[in-house]
């Protein structure tokens, strides 16, 4: 259970979250907007950037909302990791490394599908805990084979989303080329593989509990504390 006091500064910190972050990727755009960005000049299409910024813009929004309608609540290393790489991708595409810098494509869709499957693995650490007794996913080897399928399966969607937002702006989809693409999805499987590697052998001295324990989940796990 909260304290009125441990209750109060988390939705501090979630309105100050709700606010700054979509500001600070629609401050981002702004530089792509009246064409100032290095990364046009690195080779990307402006609508690309905005797009990409409005998208990052909506999504920083997701879990402030839900810690303030006392749904879900996620440790704060984990938020900070989360939203760490969302800065490293906005801001490295708006600066044009992608295009610039030959590996720095893979690294940020190594580092991004392992902040993935860390958070699928979470959510199903949470669904193991909170399912029916006789609906599991069974020994690890079933826990790991479903984190693999579900977290590999969002680098295809958000290869889709690029596609989206080259339709948006009027190009061709894979605009930049079926090898950036295939590349893209390569740096995915890697770091899908880390995760499952290191799930498989955290999963053979620890349970699912440990993982759950660590996020508070549902309007019960939100009451305040009577003192």
């Amino acid at each position: 259970m909260l304290t009125a006091e441990q209750d109060a500064r988390e939705r501090r910190a979630a309105w100050a979250m709700l606010v700054l972050c979509p500001l600070s990727f629609l401050g981002i755009s702004v530089f792509s907007f009246i064409g100032v960005a290095p990364g046009i000049e690195a080779g990307h299409d402006a609508i690309y950037l905005e797009a990409t910024c409005f998208a990052w813009a909506i999504v920083s929004m997701l879990l402030p909302i839900l810690r303030l309608a006392r749904l879900v609540s996620m440790p704060p290393s984990f938020l900070l990791v989360v939203y760490g790489n969302m800065y490293f991708y906005v801001i490295s595409l708006n600066l044009g490394y992608y295009m610039s810098i030959s590996w720095w494509g893979d690294m940020g869709h190594v580092i991004s599908s392992t902040i993935v499957s860390l958070t699928v693995f979470i959510a199903l650490c949470i669904m193991e805990c909170h399912s029916p007794p006789h609906v599991t996913f069974g020994r690890r080897y079933g826990m790991v084979a479903m984190l693999f399928l579900v977290a590999l399966s969002f680098g295809g969607i958000w290869e889709m989303m690029e596609g989206f937002a080259d339709f948006a702006g009027g190009n061709s989809y894979m605009v930049y080329g079926a090898s950036d693409t295939m590349g893209d999805l390569t740096a995915d499987l890697l770091g899908v593989a880390i995760v499952c590697i290191c799930a498989y052998v955290y999963l053979g001295k620890h349970t699912p509990e440990d993982i759950s324990s660590t996020v508070r989940f549902g309007r019960a796990a939100f009451e305040i504390e009577d003192r």
